[in-house]
């Protein structure tokens, strides 16, 4: 069995910046609606609970029905596909983490799982070996639940001891809580590092470049940083 660690990371804020197309999807869908567009920051307060809900949550003060509400949602969803691969990039240091680190990596994001794998072949982050991407709907249950991370973890054959989950959001820090993983919080993600803290992770990355240090850090017998 691989001894190197687990890694698990997000996507939206913690690999790739994605927040230039869906701030121009949600936006589109509000004032289409007949609602404000809202700032740049409310947006991307909402990113890391999922998309929908981010629709669901601009929307909810109307007091619309359920059905309304799935309506806008698909509207999203249809605005926000043909938006995605315009201004997505991928951030600074991550391609060559990944392709310099000898363990096992997975992406558990709460974006779907049709969007999300379509976003990591457009920046060709689908050549890195992949354990597997999980969305939002590949599993009855997303993060903050435990179920993702365990059932990514039985799919690398790792356990909670050589695991650690990467993200920028609350939904990823109870997600490795609850599952009893260690969690790094990303410092230039879409969450403010000082509410991150609030849910202890072992380190707060800065850079791509200080991720083997930490990794090393939080495994040193078992992870040599390459040279």
């Amino acid at each position: 069995m691989n001894q190197h660690p687990l890694l698990v990371f997000d996507l939206d804020g913690t690999l790739i910046d994605s927040a230039p197309d869906i701030i121009t999807a949600v936006n589109r869908t509000l004032t289409d609606n007949g609602k404000p567009a809202q700032s740049d920051a409310e947006i991307i307060a909402h990113i890391g609970e999922g998309l929908k809900k981010l629709i669901a949550d601009l929307f909810k003060a109307d007091n619309l029905e359920a059905q309304r509400i799935n309506e806008l949602e698909l509207e999203f969803l249809h605005n926000y596909h043909a938006e995605m691969l315009n201004k997505t990039r991928i951030f600074p240091g991550v391609e060559e983490f990944l392709g310099s680190y000898p363990g096992p990596i997975a992406i558990i994001t709460n974006k779907n799982e049709a969007p999300a794998k379509k976003i990591v072949e457009h920046l060709k982050l689908h050549r890195f070996p992949w354990v597997n991407i999980f969305g939002a709907d590949t599993l009855e249950e997303r993060k903050p639940s435990p179920l993702p991370l365990r059932t990514m973890m039985k799919l690398a054959g790792h356990g909670t001891h050589n695991t650690i989950m990467i993200g920028d959001g609350i939904p990823d820090m109870v997600s490795a809580q609850n599952a009893g993983v260690p969690s790094i919080a990303i410092d230039f993600g879409y969450t403010a590092p000082a509410i991150l803290k609030k849910y202890e992770p072992r380190g707060i990355l800065k850079h791509y470049n200080e991720l083997h240090k930490m990794v090393n850090e939080l495994f040193p017998a078992e992870l040599v940083e390459p040279e």
